[in-house]
């Protein structure tokens, strides 16, 4: 079961980091990541994923304030399941507007 959102960055409370589409990073949403992990949990959706070609790219678009390293690494089975489920929208990181940081 998921919740309807529009709030956050970009409209969306969850946006997940995905670089070269094998890893991936939660990037906005902490307070709900023990829901988003659950086969069943209660998250606002759509999840909002940027994927981008290296993390290098990943990099520039958050900024010289953090690191993928300081976020929460997300299972790959889990973006699938999203993806099945129809709770994620993906898009290209680079068509994003920069967004240096929290």
């Amino acid at each position: 079961m998921t919740m309807s959102a529009n709030t956050g960055e970009n409209g969306r409370e969850i946006i997940l980091i995905g670089i070269e589409r094998s890893s991936y990073f939660l990037y906005k949403g902490d307070a709900h990541i023990d829901q988003l992990l659950l086969a069943d949990g209660v998250f606002p959706a759509p999840v909002l994923c940027l994927h981008f070609e290296s993390a290098f790219d990943a990099n520039l678009y958050i900024g010289d304030s953090k690191s993928l390293g300081s976020f929460w690494a997300i299972h790959p089975e889990i973006v699938a399941r999203l993806r099945t489920d129809g709770h994620l929208d993906e898009t290209d990181g680079a068509d994003a507007p920069r967004d240096g940081g929290e």
